[in-house]
């Protein structure tokens, strides 16, 4: 195996205080390649857990703003029906129960009711809305991963390890 000292600048060791690269002209061990596809593997199963652990809780708040609709939609229809029944209750006591003004006032309720179920609505799709667009998943860094790959096929001179360096990018995740 051959060495050969090689400065990013070009100068004489006396003009420069850089470290000397370091290449080899022969092509990457078994353990150097047997590294970097452990290096991939690991960097590969942990982005598979970081994208189940943010899926699911993206699902777990799409599914907490769904409940508090669910909620408050009871909430809702509960109140107008309270609503409703008092009316009807002043209405008897006024003797005008069998009048054409309960259907009138029942129907007033029941939009009223409706009015609120449709703000209810409009108001939680702004709520998912905002929950989709502030969503931000963290991921192992692919770029520190890339970078130390590309480093160790950059020591290997004459593209020796550019074929290891490639394969092992290739099969990163991303």
């Amino acid at each position: 195996m051959t060495f050969s000292a090689q400065y990013p600048t070009g100068r004489p060791l006396s003009q420069t205080w850089r470290t000397p690269m370091i290449t080899t002209s022969n092509s990457p061990s078994a353990e150097v390649t047997s590294g970097l596809s452990a290096l991939v593997n690991n960097y590969n199963q942990a982005y598979g857990q970081a994208k189940s652990a943010n899926e699911a809780r993206y699902q777990q708040m799409l599914g907490i703003a769904n409940q508090t609709t669910q909620q408050r939609a009871a909430d809702i229809t509960s109140d107008y029906g309270q609503r409703e029944s008092d009316i009807m209750q002043r209405l008897g006591r006024l003797g005008m129960s069998n009048t054409t003004v309960a259907p009138t006032m029942q129907m007033g309720v029941e939009r009223e009711r409706q009015s609120s179920l449709d703000r209810l609505a409009d108001q939680m799709q702004q709520t998912k809305l905002g929950i989709i667009g502030s969503r931000e998943d963290p991921y192992p860094d692919l770029g520190a991963v890339q970078s130390l790959i590309a480093g160790v096929g950059s020591q290997y001179g004459q593209g020796q390890g550019l074929s290891t360096m490639l394969q092992a990018l290739a099969g990163l995740q991303s």
